[in-house]
């Protein structure tokens, strides 16, 4: 495609959100997310090709630094301070509990391999929490809970990034099916898996909260406006390309860990920062920009035949991802909650179990397995059919939940 054919499809894309925005603008209970996915579906079922798709890399390299910088640096981090356990919780004991119980279910639901049963739980696990979060905002949901689910999302999204990449160079290097299932199962790849995943992930966040705080300290100096929004950019891809291409760690956790420790080493995006607001203005903008990008192009590249024809997998996969979220959450919450003193209410576990979407890392996930990897058509329609079936079922249902369990 020609740079004019995809700057088309990129202001048409903008026109078609500008659309939505003002439709919605008056609205508090829908989301504007979930309202781009579905504008995105409405495309693919047109039958109209955009010039832009998305890819691996786009998604991975381009796009999700600016979405994960982002959402680090505007968490409260004192309400994260406060309540940073649970996040970390979810993330160390709920991604490992959450692909373990999916992937076995995934065998006998789908027919699938081991190995490739435990691929789509890595794959699918990620949440997102933009269609979710905004509403949070609108709907006068309290911060804590806006704080539990936004930073568990940017943790578990660099985690599962982490342990799918480990997995997958470990499945590839067995030479047959069999041998790679039996490999998997092991207790020597099990203790491999952690080592990896302690020297990448651990190795990747270290790596931003260097830069993070360097970074913050950089700012004390810096007294010109546009000068501190370059100083950012620099820091939210620097970290990542500095991680991921130099030193071989999480670029993800890179990113996340440089914007959680630029907002925690001062909260050098509120108060303490003379261009504060101008800075965050930047970053709203942008994130809001990448993210409506995004949602349409997650919508327009489903294909509505494959869809349709594997409905009743998807629609057993979503359910089995829900509930699976659902053990995960209340088992690993429950649990947290008999050791500390303030735990979390049962009405939030509620909202946290529902508004698990998994949309962008999943679907940057399946659409980097190469064209060799069993039932790759299916996984992309499965991971792709969650993404647009989860986002839009439970994202036009959150303002019910959230009135439901009592949060808003």
């Amino acid at each position: 495609m020609s740079l004019t054919a995809q700057l088309a499809t990129l202001l048409g894309v903008f026109a078609l959100a500008f659309v939505v925005r003002l439709l919605v603008s008056g609205v508090t209970d829908v989301s504007y997310s979930v309202l781009l996915v579905l504008v995105g579906f409405g495309v693919s079922l047109a039958g109209v090709q955009p010039a832009l798709v998305l890819s691996h890399d786009v998604i991975v390299a381009v796009l999700l630094p600016t979405l994960l910088f982002r959402g680090a640096v505007e968490l409260d981090h004192q309400q994260l301070r406060q309540n940073l356990v649970v996040p970390v919780a979810l993330v160390v004991l709920g991604v490992p509990l959450a692909v373990g119980l999916l992937g076995a279910a995934g065998i006998p639901a789908f027919g699938f391999p081991p190995v490739v049963a435990f691929l789509f739980a890595v794959m699918v696990v990620p949440t997102d929490p933009a269609a979710v979060v905004s509403l949070f905002e609108e709907l006068g949901a309290p911060d804590r809970l806006s704080v539990i689910v936004d930073s568990e999302s940017l943790l578990n999204d660099g985690v599962a990034v982490v342990v799918f990449g480990v997995l997958f160079e470990l499945l590839r290097a067995a030479p047959k099916p069999d041998d790679r299932a039996a490999q998997l199962l092991s207790p020597g790849t099990l203790v491999e898996l952690g080592a990896d995943f302690v020297v990448i992930g651990i190795g990747g966040l270290a790596v931003g909260v260097v830069a993070g705080y360097l970074g913050h300290r950089a700012t004390e100096y810096v007294h010109d406006e546009m000068a501190t929004v370059l100083l950012t950019v620099i820091l939210a891809y620097g970290s990542f390309l500095l991680a991921d291409h130099v030193l071989g760690v999480s670029g993800i956790l890179a990113t996340v860990g440089t914007g959680l420790s630029m907002g925690m080493a001062g909260e050098a995006f509120t108060a303490q920062s003379e261009h504060a607001e101008f800075v965050r203005s930047v970053w709203d903008a942008t994130g809001f920009l990448v993210s409506t990008l995004v949602y349409v192009l997650v919508g327009a590249q489903v294909r509505p035949d494959a869809l349709v024809g594997s409905l009743d997998i998807v629609v057993l996969a979503a359910v089995l991802v829900v509930l699976v979220r659902g053990v995960v959450v209340y088992g690993v919450v429950g649990a947290l909650n008999a050791t500390v003193s303030e735990g979390v209410p049962t009405s939030y576990q509620h909202v946290m179990v529902w508004g698990g979407l998994h949309t962008v890392v999943p679907v940057a996930l399946v659409l980097s397995l190469p064209a060799d990897v069993p039932f790759r058509s299916d996984l992309r329609v499965m991971v792709f059919g969650i993404a647009v079936l989860g986002t839009v079922v439970q994202g036009l249902l959150m303002p019910f939940v959230l009135e439901r369990t009592g949060v808003t």
